[in-house]
Parts: structure tokens; C-alpha cells; sequence
């Protein structure tokens, strides 16, 4: 009876075990598609968004070169408006976040699930670099520094030896002290 049970014990667990890789590969297939509809979704909805702005990025001048529409497949795919600045699609919300990557940090600019309020905060931020450089290329932006820089450096200049000047009497002066301290 013992063989018994143990065949019937053998073919039990086999049988589950199959049943079990079997709901596992059906479990495998189903997140595939799902994230294959994920992705396919994203790639599409980007694509609608780059085709609302293919036309106003014609308008840019062809001496600015920027600006590029460019999907990437990537993970999270994006739309690259320039160097710094995409969007991206949040799926499961359906939203549209249009991101700046600057030198503090990443800022969401924007984010919407319409496609048109997304195209036209896009275009304000094109439209922005592109007076912002007009004005640098005029020299019509303002100095970070004052117009007296070379008084300034002076000054400066004058600060440095002078503390110079002074650490090293300061440090004479405690070599003289210890070397009394310390003689007989």
C-alpha cells in the first residue's frame, strides 16, 4: 500500500506543479501585453503630440538648430523638444508631462491630459529660447557683474595680499614665540 500512496503522492504534486508553470507562463503572457499595450499606447499618444508640433517647428529658423522633435523609444519613451526639455506620457493617468532638466534640477513645465494645452506650453518654451538667444546674440542681456569690474578686481586683489601679508607676519610672529617658550 505504501507504493500506492507514493505513486499517488508522485503524480499529485507533478500534475499541480504543471498546472502551477502553466498559470505562471499564462500570468508571463498577460504582463507582456500588458506592458506592450503600455508601450504601445505611449509610443502613440507621443506620436499624436509630435505631429500637433511638426508644423510650428517648420517656423523655426533654420540658423537655430536647437530644437529637434525627436521620439525615443526609451524607458519612459520621450519627445524630445531640445537638449533639455521633453515630455513624456504618465499611461495610466493618460497625462502628458513636459519636463526641463536644468542645472538645479528637474521641473515639470507642464502637464495635461489635452493635447493642445501640452502643444502650446511647448511652443511658449520654444518661443522663450528663442527671444532669450535673440537677446544674447544683441547683447541686450544684462551683466551678472557690474559694469566697474576692473575697480572691483582691484579691490579684491589688494584683500588677498594683504591678508597674505598678514598671515605670514602672524606666523613669524608664533615661530618667535615658541622658539622663547621652548629655549632655556
Amino acid at each position: 500500500m505504501d507504493k500506492r500512496d507514493n505513486k499517488r503522492g508522485d503524480s499529485a504534486p507533478s500534475r499541480s506543479l504543471s498546472e502551477a508553470i502553466l498559470q505562471e507562463r499564462l500570468k508571463e503572457a498577460e504582463s507582456i501585453d500588458h506592458a506592450t499595450d503600455r508601450r504601445g499606447s505611449e509610443m502613440a499618444r507621443l506620436e499624436i503630440l509630435k505631429a500637433a508640433l511638426e508644423r510650428a517647428f517648420e517656423e523655426i529658423p533654420e540658423t537655430d538648430d536647437r530644437f529637434a522633435l525627436i521620439l525615443t523609444p526609451s524607458e519612459p519613451a520621450r519627445l524630445w523638444i531640445d537638449m533639455l526639455a521633453y515630455v513624456v506620457m504618465d499611461v495610466p493617468a493618460r497625462t502628458y508631462r513636459f519636463i526641463w532638466n536644468g542645472g538645479s534640477g528637474r521641473k515639470v513645465l507642464a502637464e495635461s491630459d489635452e493635447v493642445a494645452e501640452i502643444r502650446n506650453r511647448v511652443l511658449e518654451y520654444v518661443a522663450g529660447q528663442i527671444i532669450a538667444r535673440e537677446r544674447q546674440l544683441q547683447g541686450l542681456v544684462t551683466e551678472r557683474f557690474p559694469a566697474h569690474r576692473g575697480r572691483h578686481r582691484r579691490r579684491a586683489a589688494t584683500v588677498v595680499i594683504w591678508a597674505f601679508l598678514i598671515g605670514i607676519l602672524t606666523g613669524a610672529f608664533c615661530l618667535l614665540a615658541l622658539a622663547y617658550l621652548v629655549t632655556p
